[in-house]
């Protein structure tokens, strides 16, 4: 009896043993074919974006990584961000099995002469090899480390560099470069399937922002699309004209440019102008428009303690009427604001708040401000929603605080407003519109207005209303886009662009403007790479170097002890439970 029990026991657990082996054998099978993985972190920093997934999916030839960040003597930070780049790069294996990668230690050439053909190399594609100093051990010890990477697909290549290095200690950019891992792959592997560059202009020739002061928004787009300065200077058919089919020969008229930036202009645009870039709309044109709607700003300020804002006379009112939008002759004082800095009564520099410097925190779910951070604005004017007869689409995408006051031009700016307790009872509007995405069918400026002064129509063909939905952007601070600048004896440099040197911080302006120009050029899956906010937990370093031996005993000694202690649980309870057998 005994025996034929232990038989059936025995019996019992071969079953179970062979039924584990086959179902861990169908699992891999249907593994191979099917892929899933669950993400419990709370910012699914595990889980790719659907734009990102759709791209890899649609690649039909290898696509193969050559990481630098390689070596056995990197440091910890440095380490763990070498890991991340792995795990993402497994994330994009997962979804394409054309992709491959490699990580190769530029300390593994041989001579001095090979490292230094490497490194040259690098820096004629760009790539900008950094210094890392470890201070974590007992001995300070400094190599040359290459956080970037190069990519090849379909026998195009292109370099991306992985780490940020702007106003920021190593741990800051490290963490920074981590959110923004999976941004930098879908740049890289756009540029490779987008041989040809999207067209962008930036319009000059009416007192707009100058170049160093547009030189970090236009060096953080130089890589992906081909940027050119435009004067329209009354030109018909500077922004369009004829464009030859390849097919059939035959003739079109279509728009030189994707998208055109308007930063800050200053001065009168002619009704000629008006009329080209009306048109550039009405052929399916996306514009971005920075403007300011009065004549403000600090360098008033400099040498008197008051300025009158008037309003400038950009002649832009009816165009933008006509599209749906009234950018108000006024400003907007915010008790949500950025502080600028003064002398105090006892001659000490202090920060006071400027409530003409608006910070701005977005609200809206659009992707263009999705998981943005605080974004920075110079004397900033209120944004009107008008239904114009148009059946245009009106998304709000940025909006002041809830504690606002308006002064209507013209405007008595004094400095002295900072110095002084205003009346809280004043600020009592609310979420002004300040950034507006129009999108739809926009019907033109000019018709039924035509006159001889356009007699150069024919050169692009006159069109009354646009064919096809288009999208433009309004936003009523025209320095948002502006990087302030420094001296230094080379000369005048810039900063970056929505960096306050005065409380050194970073804002997110140009985050949200390469957001914008992304979705009008119609590359949203640059836009939900971007948008990625990955929180990083990180250890209290005065913590961890305090109690450094009682953590190296606690992560060595706790988990054998737990295993000893589970494994002592499991076997009383076999005695027990077979002692009462």
């Amino acid at each position: 009896m005994k025996q034929n029990k232990k038989q059936n026991i025995r019996r019992s657990n071969l079953l179970e043993i062979g039924a584990t082996l086959l179902v861990l054998v169908f699992v891999n099978i249907i593994g191979n074919y099917l892929f899933t993985r669950f993400d419990l972190t709370a910012e699914k920093r595990f889980t790719l974006s659907e734009p990102t997934k759709k791209m890899l999916k649609g690649l039909d030839d290898q696509l193969f990584f050559r990481v630098y960040l390689e070596g056995d003597d990197l440091s910890p930070q440095y380490r763990r961000f070498r890991n991340e780049i792995k795990d993402m790069l497994d994330q994009f294996r997962a979804y394409n099995r054309n992709v491959e990668y490699e990580f190769f230690d530029p300390a593994s050439l041989k001579t001095d002469e090979e490292k230094a053909q490497f490194y040259q190399d690098l820096r004629k594609k760009g790539i900008t090899p950094l210094l890392d100093a470890d201070d974590e051990g007992t001995v300070l010890t400094q190599q040359v480390v290459v956080p970037a990477m190069e990519v090849s697909y379909n026998g195009r290549e292109t370099a991306q560099q992985l780490q940020v290095a702007d106003l920021m200690d190593r741990s800051e950019a490290i963490n920074v470069s981590i959110e923004n891992l999976e941004y930098n792959f879908v740049r890289a592997i756009h540029r490779l399937t987008h041989p040809v560059k999207t067209r962008v202009g930036f319009l000059l020739g009416h007192g707009e922002l100058k170049e160093i002061d547009l030189f970090d928004i236009q060096m953080s787009l130089v890589d992906d699309y081909a940027l050119e300065n435009v004067i329209l200077d009354e030109h018909i058919g500077t922004l369009t004209g004829h464009v030859m089919n390849t097919q059939d020969s035959s003739i079109r008229i279509a728009n030189k440019y994707s998208v055109l930036v308007v930063p800050k202009p200053l001065t009168a645009f002619s009704d000629r102008d008006l009329f080209i870039i009306d048109q550039f709309v009405m052929y399916g044109g996306k514009i971005l428009w920075l403007v300011d709607a009065l004549d403000a700003d600090m360098d008033s300020l400099q040498n008197q303690s008051q300025t009158f804002a008037t309003r400038l006379p950009t002649n832009l009112e009816e165009l933008f009427f006509n599209y749906g939008v009234r950018i108000n002759s006024d400003l907007i004082m915010d008790y949500r604001c950025r502080g600028i800095p003064m002398m105090s009564a006892d001659n000490r520099m202090q920060l006071v708040p400027w409530y003409y410097f608006p910070t701005l925190v977005p609200h809206s779910n659009h992707p263009i401000v999705s998981n943005l951070d605080v974004l920075k604005t110079d004397f900033i004017s209120s944004i009107d929603l008008i239904n114009s007869g148009n059946d245009i689409k009106k998304t709000v995408l940025l909006t002041t605080s809830d504690h606002v006051h308006i002064k209507n031009a013209p405007v008595n700016i004094q400095l002295t407003d900072a110095m002084v307790q205003v009346d809280e009872q004043l600020f009592n509007r609310s979420d002004l519109p300040v950034a507006v995405l129009l999108e739809g069918k926009f019907k033109s400026l000019f018709r039924n207005r035509l006159t001889s002064d356009f007699a150069e129509v024919d050169k692009i063909g006159y069109k009354a209303q646009c064919d096809e939905p288009t999208q433009m952007v309004v936003i009523s601070d025209g320095d948002m886009i502006r990087n302030g600048t420094g001296m230094s004896e080379q000369g005048r440099f810039p900063y970056p662009l929505g960096y306050d040197r005065h409380i050194n911080t970073k804002f997110a302006n140009k985050k949200f403007l390469l957001n914008a120009v992304y979705y009008l050029a119609g590359d949203e899956d640059l836009i939900y790479a971007a948008s990625r906010h990955i929180s990083i937990r990180q250890l209290d370093k005065n913590r961890v170097v305090e109690k450094r031996g009682y953590y190296q005993f606690a992560t060595l000694c706790y988990p054998v002890l737990l295993v000893l202690v589970l494994a002592t649980a499991v076997l009383l309870t076999r005695r027990i439970k077979y002692r009462k057998s």
